[in-house]
C-alpha cells in the first residue's frame, strides 16, 4: 500500500481566515490635515521664562553678519548671506512640492551612485531654488531692516516671508490644533443637462466629449480637495482658509512664527487669553474657526464644482481648436426607419459627507529668533516647560494649558473629553492609562515624573456615527460636486416620419425575414428528428427544396 505524500502548494487560504467585505465608511484617500497656531496669553512676563527661553536660538543680525550696535545702513556680510540662503534652501527642499515654473532645474554632480538615486529629487529641487532666489534682492532688502526668508507656502509652492531684522526677541507659548477635511462618498445622480440633439431614422453621426479634465489648464481650476489631491487646490483652499479664519492685522503680525514653525499646511493664526483659569475666550474662538473652516470647504468647493463644465458637440458641430486637450469620441445611429432617436446628455453628480474634525493637539514655542521654535505633543508638556518657564510658574501655565486642551466642544456642542492619563508604575516597566480627570478645585493635576497626560486616539464621542473621524468631529456637512462622466438618455420619438405606402413596404419586408426564420427553424427541426444514417440525405432533400422555392 503507497502512502499518500501530500505535496506543498504554491497557494493556500488559510481557515481561519475571513474573506474582504464592501465598507461603504472608508474615506477617500483625497484627506487634508491642516493646523491652527494659538499664541496663548498665559499672564506671563519676561522674568517667568527661563534664561533659554530668551537666548534661544540666534538673532537674525547675527546669522547675517550684521554688527549688532547698527540700527540704520544694514550691511550684511557677503558670505553669511550666502550660508543663510543656502541653509534655508536645504531646510525647505524636502518640503517644496510645487518648484517654481520660470526655472528648469539642472541635477548637481555627486559622486556616490546610491546617494544619487536617494537624493535625486531633493538636489533638484535644491538646484531649482538656488535659481529662483537672488541674493542682490535679499540684500536690497535687508538694507531696508527686513529679512525675507525662504519658506514653504501653504501649498508647497516657494515664498518669501518678511522677518524684521530686529525682532522682539519675545519668548511666546503656543498651541498648535491639527485638524482634518476627511470625505466619504454619499448618493449620486444626474445633474443638469449638457446637450440634447436628435437623429433622424436611419441616420449616423460622430459625437465628441470634451470634460474638465481635458486640458491641464482647466483640471487645475476645477479641482478640488474634496476629491482630489491636486496642488493648486490645496492652495486655494489654503489661501480661502486663512482669509476666512485670520484677519490682516494677525496674520501680519504673526508671520514670524511661520518662519520658526515651518509650517506647510497652516490654516489660519489667532491668539487667546487663558490666564487666570478661564478658557471661555479660547473655546469660543475654536467654536468660530470650525464655523468659518467649514463654510471654507463649502465655498471651495462650490467655485471648483461651478468650473468643471461638459460639452459634448456633433461632427457638424464640431471646431478646430488649438491647444492641447483631450476629447472622447463616439460614433452613434439610429436604427429605426420610422421615427426619429432623440439623444439627451446629463451630468453625474456626487454627493460627499465631509467631516471637518480635531485631531492632535501640540505645544509649541518661540522667541522669535531663529531656530528656536520647539514643538512637542501634550504628553512632553512637563519637560517643555521645565526648559521654558520658570520653576514656581510651571504648575500655573501646566493646568491653564491643560484646560484648553482637555476638553473640546463637537459638533453637537458637547463637551468631550480628550485626553488620557498615563501613569508609570512597577519602577516604569508598565503603564497604566485612565481617563484624566478634575481635581476639587476643577483643574488637571500638574504632570509629574511619573505620570503625563497625552491626546486620546481614535474617534471620540462619535459611537452612533456612520462614519466616524479621528479626533473630534467639529462639524458635518453634504457637499455636491459635479464629475467628469456623462449619462446618456435615448428617447424615442412618438410620430411616425413614413407614409402608409413605405409602411406597408416595410411591414412586408419584415415578414419576409419573419418567414425566412420560421423556414430554417422547420429545417433544422426535420434535421435534428431524422435518424443518424438517414441526416445526409435529409440534408440534401432539404437544401433542394429550399433552392427551388428561391428560384420560383
Amino acid at each position: 500500500m503507497n502512502d499518500t505524500v501530500s505535496e506543498p502548494k504554491a497557494i493556500q487560504f488559510s481557515e481561519a481566515g475571513q474573506p474582504a467585505k464592501i465598507n461603504y465608511q472608508v474615506p477617500l484617500p483625497g484627506a487634508h490635515t491642516g493646523r491652527r497656531i494659538m499664541e496663548l496669553d498665559l499672564g506671563l512676563g519676561n522674568k517667568d521664562f527661563t534664561a533659554l527661553a530668551r537666548s534661544a536660538g540666534t538673532s537674525y543680525k547675527e546669522s547675517l553678519g550684521i554688527d549688532p550696535k547698527v540700527k540704520d545702513n544694514l550691511i550684511p556680510n557677503d558670505t553669511l548671506v550666502k550660508n543663510f540662503l543656502s541653509e534655508s534652501i536645504y531646510r525647505i527642499s524636502t518640503r517644496v512640492t510645487r518648484l517654481p515654473t520660470d526655472v528648469r532645474p539642472t541635477r548637481a554632480p555627486v559622486e556616490n551612485t546610491k546617494l544619487r538615486a536617494a537624493n535625486s529629487q531633493q538636489m533638484k529641487t535644491i538646484a531649482a531654488l538656488n535659481e529662483a532666489v537672488d541674493p542682490n534682492v535679499f540684500k536690497e532688502n535687508i538694507h531696508t531692516g527686513i529679512v525675507m526668508v525662504p519658506t514653504v507656502g501653504w501649498a508647497g509652492n516657494l515664498t518669501y516671508t518678511p522677518h524684521p531684522v530686529d525682532s522682539s526677541e519675545k519668548p511666546k507659548i503656543f498651541l498648535v490644533e491639527r485638524y482634518g477635511v476627511s470625505s466619504f462618498l454619499g448618493d449620486y445622480g444626474m445633474g443638469k443637462t449638457v446637450k440634447t440633439f436628435t437623429l433622424l431614422p436611419g441616420e449616423t453621426t460622430r459625437i465628441s466629449m470634451r470634460t474638465w479634465q481635458s486640458t491641464k489648464e482647466s483640471r487645475e481650476e476645477s479641482s478640488s480637495i474634496i476629491d482630489s489631491h491636486e496642488q493648486s487646490a490645496r492652495e486655494r483652499f489654503a489661501d480661502k482658509i486663512q482669509n476666512e479664519t485670520t484677519d490682516k492685522q494677525t496674520k501680519s503680525k504673526t508671520e514670524e512664527w511661520h518662519v520658526e514653525a515651518e509650517v506647510s499646511a497652516s490654516w489660519g493664526f489667532g491668539s487667546a487669553s487663558v490666564s487666570g483659569g478661564g478658557s471661555g475666550e479660547y473655546s469660543s474662538g475654536r467654536e468660530q474657526f470650525a464655523k468659518q473652516a467649514a463654510e471654507s470647504v463649502k465655498e471651495h468647493a462650490a467655485e471648483s464644482s461651478s468650473k468643471r463644465e461638459m460639452s459634448v458637440t456633433s461632427s457638424s458641430e464640431r471646431e478646430d481648436e488649438s491647444g492641447s486637450e483631450t476629447i472622447i469620441e463616439r460614433t452613434i445611429s439610429n436604427a429605426n426607419m420610422r421615427r426619429v432617436l432623440n439623444f439627451v446628455f446629463r451630468e453625474l453628480n456626487q454627493e460627499y459627507i465631509t467631516k471637518l474634525h480635531l485631531k492632535d493637539v501640540r505645544v509649541a514655542f518661540t522667541n522669535g529668533r531663529r531656530d528656536s521654535w520647539r514643538e512637542v505633543p501634550i504628553s512632553g508638556l512637563l519637560g517643555f516647560l521645565q526648559e521654558f518657564v520658570v520653576e514656581h510658574k510651571i504648575p500655573q501655565v501646566a493646568r491653564a494649558i491643560l484646560k484648553v486642551a482637555g476638553f473640546i466642544a463637537d459638533s453637537e456642542d458637547i463637551m468631550v473629553p480628550t485626553l488620557e492619563r498615563v501613569n508609570l508604575v512597577d519602577h516604569g516597566t508598565r503603564i497604566e492609562i485612565e481617563p484624566a480627570t478634575l481635581d476639587d478645585d476643577g483643574e488637571f493635576p500638574v504632570p509629574t515624573a511619573n505620570s503625563y497626560y497625552r491626546f486620546k486616539s481614535g474617534p471620540l464621542n462619535q459611537a452612533d456615527s456612520s462614519n466616524p473621524v479621528d479626533g473630534v468631529l467639529l462639524n458635518d456637512s453634504r457637499i455636491t460636486m459635479r464629475t467628469d462622466s456623462v449619462i446618456v438618455e435615448a428617447l424615442l420619438g412618438q410620430a411616425d416620419a413614413l407614409d402608409e405606402y413605405a409602411m406597408t413596404i416595410q411591414r412586408a419586408a419584415a415578414n419576409k425575414e419573419t418567414l425566412a426564420n420560421d423556414r430554417e427553424r422547420i429545417v433544422q427541426a426535420a434535421i435534428a428528428e431524422a435518424k443518424l444514417e438517414d441526416r445526409l440525405e435529409t440534408i440534401v432533400d432539404l437544401n433542394r427544396l429550399c433552392a427551388l422555392e428561391t428560384e420560383e
